[in-house]
């Protein structure tokens, strides 16, 4: 293996030096010859669409590539609201000096390029699929939440949790870093985010080394809003929304940048309230041996909502061409409710399974409100070495996120009060990051890249409870768990392209430590809580990755890449605290949980028409110590739910993305998940009572899920959306969740030279985005149904201000090979 690994090394760095050539332009506006700045060049090579290299021109319209290899090019220089432009290229003189370029202004191209954007624009890179929704209609006035619902191969369940390619492990980030966001809190973070301060979501199913390693599934990362163009430039926005059988809200926003030689500056501010109705039921069925012996049927109506602050702001000094040192940040405040009114009862069986005897009734409401302040501040400074794209940037990102919330449990039985009580809780979450990043460019075709990276993260959650009738505070409620997570990494990757082959190889060193600790009273008649000091888990582990992909003739590419990914349990996954709030289940996290380790192997097919793209992926992943879900009967028949390490798990499938331009006035996403799963057996025993033994027996399903978006131009200024999913039933540990499907429907319409647009969103029309599964265990089969927010019906109003023409803000496309970390 050594000299296997050695071998490769020595090939990628000795590779031999070609000769290298450099073209230089200027780009101007063909009516009033001034020089047009930030517009795309890109250089293409010969039968292939993926750009080799590309640069945006200054603010005087120069621009320059450096160290291009000899070799037949189309030249492409684009612009919003010009005609792109083509020209082909033979390079073969050691300095090509193509002059001025006339770009000419076209209002037919300004409105179709604007209609472009109207909808989930799609890009392909080696190692990641670009999705630009700045104009994304269906999600006008919502969330970051209703964003990613709209993302080919993303999921968005009803409480917020996100899943990439029906797995829940993967990794939400914010501008190319963490931003603090855990499972914990995510779902409430990317639920107040406006999605109007969202640019593009880059979707990294197999990551390179160069990134964190965390997320079995890969990586999607939100890059927000930063307009750079000379001047200033604005939007105000105003918005109400209602879902049935809730109230209705609304929302207001606000948008403003500031560029200049020197300094770019930008602020953004969104207010939202939301509110939410559920609800739902549930069937547990107790078994003996095949008899059915007792049922539970509960009912519950649901409610939700929150209001806050949310707000972003950066800004940009340009020391000189070469540093440039940057202050950004976002923060969070607000608060919210939830309600839930549940019946409960209780039946039980005789006469061989055939007749329902009532044994017992009563009804639960549980009340609560919460608050959740959040704020992540980022220090970066990149140092740009030279103009071949060598450069070292480096950043320091604190991120607190905190919640504390009181709810009120009150349970009657026979028009009595036979229980009443409050719980107390609080999450907190202190993470401080820091990294280091070297980009060595050889050439157009030859890039090196290394780093280090650490993350401290504290957490701490303590809870408590009191009783309200016994007037006195309730000792097995009382927790207070506290965790320490580490990791120190390093990683390099090293990029290069010879003829029509690209490659990059790269690997990646974490050493992680995690500490924690919990406090809790052993009994009710303690005087005192007693603290526990869990075994500090250390580890080192390496993540390789290979990424090669090959330029076939006529507009076809071929991918391939395998990747080593982790999934480590965190926060409530490990804190053992036993939560009661439902009499009828209880649920607690594992301390002695494994993290789960993957590997996956993808290859892809990119073919290119003219009007048409079509992906096409095969992908396999197994897993080691798959951290599921699972529940299990005690004697007292309540249901104890916790996280386990199951065996082993594999999914093979298959994913075609077809993006298509048909008769001029609509444009068409469409993504096919074709896939098999299988989890083997494994068995597991309660980490409170060790006797009880569950076997989970071997589960295996073949499912789909399609999801397609229609963006259709209904006039000069007038735009329609509309998108469909549909997901076949799929495995969970001990059971499946059943088919779903819903539609969303956008309708835009623009005034006063596209200043001002009006928006009407329709989000599940037709009321069928709910969750139903089937699930079953020893002694025990139970299924249920439950949804989270019905049809959401909104409006929202934006108008765009400034010294400059809308048309002009910048619409950088992305030209390198590896995502840079977002904003820079």
């Amino acid at each position: 293996m050594k000299r296997f690994v050695t071998s490769i090394f020595l090939t990628l760095f000795f590779l031999p030096i070609f000769a290298l050539y450099t073209i230089k332009g200027k780009i101007i506006d063909s009516g009033s010859q001034q020089p047009i700045d930030f517009a795309n060049v890109a250089l293409i090579k010969m039968n292939s669409e993926t750009p080799a290299t590309g640069v945006t021109t200054d603010d005087k319209g120069h621009f320059l590539l450096p160290q291009v290899p000899k070799g037949k090019y189309t030249l492409r220089v684009s612009f919003v609201g010009y005609n792109t432009l083509n020209i082909p290229l033979n390079v073969s003189d050691i300095e090509l000096d193509m002059g001025e370029i006339k770009l000419f202004e076209d209002s037919k191209t300004l409105s179709e390029v604007e209609v472009v954007g109207q909808g989930t624009q799609m890009t392909f890179e080696l190692d990641k699929k670009v999705f630009s929704v700045d104009k994304n209609i269906a999600a006008a006035g919502g969330s970051a939440s209703d964003v990613l619902q709209n993302i080919p191969s993303v999921d968005v369940d009803g409480e917020g949790n996100v899943s990439l390619r029906n797995n829940s492990s993967v990794e939400v980030w914010i501008n190319g870093k963490p931003s603090g966001l855990t499972v914990d809190n995510r779902a409430q973070v990317l639920q107040q985010m406006p999605a109007e301060s969202i640019d593009k979501v880059e979707v990294m199913t197999n990551p390179s080394a160069k990134f964190k390693a965390e997320g079995t599934s890969g990586i999607i990362n939100i890059v927000l809003k930063k307009n750079r163009k000379a001047g200033y430039y604005g939007s105000v926005s105003a918005g109400a929304m209602y879902v049935d059988k809730a109230k209705p809200t609304g929302t207001l926003g606000l948008n403003l940048n500031y560029s200049s030689s020197k300094l770019d500056a930008y602020l953004n501010v969104g207010i939202r309230a939301m509110d939410f109705k559920g609800g739902g039921y549930f069937d547990r069925y107790g078994l003996n041996g095949a008899d059915t012996t007792s049922l539970l049927h509960q009912v519950s109506d649901m409610g939700r909502g929150y209001h806050g602050l949310f707000s972003r702001a950066g800004i940009d000094y340009h020391i000189n061409g070469k540093h440039t040192f940057s202050l950004s940040g976002f923060g969070m405040l607000g608060s919210g409710y939830s309600s839930s009114d549940i019946d409960y009862q209780y039946f039980t069986y005789i006469d061989n399974d055939k007749q329902l005897i009532p044994t017992k009734e009563y009804n639960r409401t549980n009340t609560g409100t919460a608050t959740r302040p959040s704020w992540s501040v980022t220090a970066d400074y990149r140092y740009d070495i030279d103009k071949s794209g060598s450069n070292l940037m480096s950043s320091l990102t604190f991120s607190p996120h905190k919640r504390t919330g009181i709810e009120r449990i009150v349970e009657n039985q026979d028009n009595l009060v036979s229980k009443d009580f409050t719980q107390l809780f609080e999450g907190n979450n202190e993470e401080l990051e820091f990294k280091l990043d070297y980009t060595k460019v050889f050439s157009t075709n030859q890039k090196l890249e290394m780093g280090i990276n650490t993350m401290s993260e504290i957490r701490y959650s303590p809870a408590s409870a009191y009783d309200n009738l016994a007037s006195d505070s309730i000792n097995r409620y009382f927790n207070n768990f506290v965790q320490a997570e580490y990791n120190y990494a390093a990683y390099a990757t090293y990029g290069s392209k010879y003829g029509n082959f690209t490659y990059q190889g790269g690997l990646r060193a974490e050493y992680f430590v995690r500490e924690w600790d919990n406090s809790y009273f052993a009994s009710e008649l303690d005087a005192a809580p007693i603290t526990i000091q869990g075994p500090t888990y250390k580890k080192l582990n390496l993540f390789p990755s290979a990424f090669v992909s090959y330029s076939l003739p006529n507009k076809n590419e071929i991918q391939l890449n395998v990747t080593r990914r982790i999934r480590r349990p965190h926060g409530r996954e490990i804190n053992p605290f036993r939560n009661y709030s439902d009499a009828t289940s209880i649920s607690y996290g594992n301390p002695d949980l494994l993290p789960e380790l993957s590997t996956a192997f993808e290859l892809n097919h990119i073919k290119s028409w003219d009007n048409h793209t079509l992906s096409s992926s095969v992908y396999y992943r197994f897993t080691d110590n798959v951290m599921q879900g699972v529940q299990f009967l005690n004697a007292n028949d309540t249901m104890e739910i916790t996280t386990m390490n199951l065996a082993k798990s594999s999914n093979l499938g298959m994913e075609f993305v077809a993006k298509n331009h048909l008769f001029k006035i609509l444009n068409l996403t469409t993504t096919l998940n074709l896939y098999y799963n299988k989890i083997l057996e494994s068995e597991y025993a309660s980490i409170y009572n060790p006797n009880i033994i569950t076997v989970i027996p071997e589960q295996e399903l073949f499912s789909w899920n399609v999801k397609s978006m229609a963006n259709v131009i209904l006039g000069k200024n007038t735009f329609l959306q509309l998108t469909g999913d549909y997901s076949a039933p799929r495995l969970v540990a001990q059971g499946k969740e059943s088919a779903s499907y819903a539609v969303d429907l956008g309708l835009r319409q623009t005034f006063l030279n596209k200043n001002l647009s009006l928006n009407m969103v329709v989000r599940d029309m037709f009321n069928t985005r709910k969750r139903s599964s089937i699930t079953y265990g020893e002694g025990f089969y139970q299924r249920s149904e439950n949804y989270f927010m019905g049809r959401m019906i909104g409006f929202t109003a934006t108008y765009n201000f400034g010294n400059m023409k809308p048309k002009q803000s910048q619409k950088k496309e992305s030209m390198e090979m590896n995502m840079n970390g977002g904003e820079d």
